[in-house]
């Protein structure tokens, strides 16, 4: 059975030498939770000071915390 997600896409419309699109392939089955989740992270790639972030999105427990970390250090290992 093939999985079925839904994209999020950002695209700037200026030249910049900051990401110019981001596409993220997200389950179409996510909570409102994870889609927060997933919004909070876009915003860090697209540039936003944390302390924005979190005025605007509150501090939320991340349930994947530990699985993040594990994928972080598998990237600079």
């Amino acid at each position: 059975m093939e999985e079925t997600f839904d994209r999020l896409i950002y695209q700037r419309g200026n030249k910049t030498k900051e990401a110019r699109s981001i596409d993220l392939k997200v389950p179409n089955d996510m909570t409102c939770h994870e889609f927060k989740i997933i919004c909070i992270r876009m915003a860090h790639t697209l540039g936003y000071h944390e302390e924005n972030i979190k005025e605007t999105f509150g501090v939320i427990e991340d349930v994947n915390k530990d699985a993040d970390k594990q994928q972080i250090k598998l990237l600079f290992d």
